[in-house]
């Protein structure tokens, strides 16, 4: 080996070892000398839009005549909630099942077999909210015979998300303060910040369990939409001395 190399690995292994020496000093000053907060923010808003599932499901003997009596009412179904909705409104099949039914019987401690059942979900987004009973009592009306869930959300979503994580970073940095003020430390720059979002919580009502009856009692009384809940989070660590 010449001496040149002999220099230029000894050079290579200075340099690593004072970076090395450097960086882990660095990090234990900033381990010593920092504050580590979290804040949270929260807006409540009106929401703008919802969302409705409903269901058509039908029984029979054989597959083809469980199939064909659900498609039947499910096009009556989808032709009168097409009829009710303003044209910013969307219609969607989203799930179709066809499937055999057996029940337990407690006497012959068996399963029998009690037909076929055929079931055709349907999802409405309106921005109507005003029209919501309406379009429940419509669809049951025609044949809908359950209603899985009713949503309510907001098209802002990401300008409300903003304000909430504003609100988030000023209940950060009061927590700073605070602590700051109690320790007798300075605060200084800020060295991290770490936002993050819930996703909205809409308010929500489940009808499931209604059946065809229940739902134009349901749908002559006015629903409300309420608020939705959007929350912002944030970790930030701030220099102290």
């Amino acid at each position: 080996m010449t001496n040149k190399n002999v220099i230029a690995i000894t050079m290579l292994l200075i340099f690593t070892f004072l970076h090395v020496y450097n960086s882990g000093a660095q990090d234990g000053k900033f381990e010593q000398h920092t504050i580590n907060v979290s804040g949270r923010g929260e807006i409540f808003i009106t929401p703008d839009v919802a969302n409705i599932s409903f269901s058509v499901e039908t029984m029979a003997d054989t597959a083809s005549k469980a199939a064909k009596d659900n498609a039947d009412k499910t096009t009556k179904v989808l032709e009168t909630l097409k009829s009710q909705i303003g044209k910013d409104d969307k219609l969607s099949t989203t799930a179709y099942n066809l499937s055999p039914v057996y029940e337990y019987n407690n006497q012959t401690k068996k399963s029998e077999f009690n037909g076929y059942r055929a079931t055709n979900t349907i999802v409405v987004k309106t921005y109507n909210l005003n029209n919501i009973g309406k379009l429940i009592d419509s669809a049951s009306e025609a044949g809908s015979n359950n209603i899985q869930g009713l949503s309510f959300d907001t098209t802002k979503r990401d300008k409300y998300r903003r304000e909430a994580l504003v609100k988030a970073v000023e209940d950060a940095k009061t927590t700073a303060e605070t602590v700051a003020n109690a320790s007798g430390v300075k605060l200084m720059k800020i060295y991290q910040i770490s936002p993050s979002y819930d996703y909205p919580i809409p308010v929500y009502r489940d009808f499931a369990a209604r059946n065809k009856a229940t739902f134009s009692e349901a749908a002559s009384t006015p629903i409300e939409a309420g608020e939705i809940s959007i929350k912002a989070s944030v970790n930030m660590v701030f220099g102290i001395e």
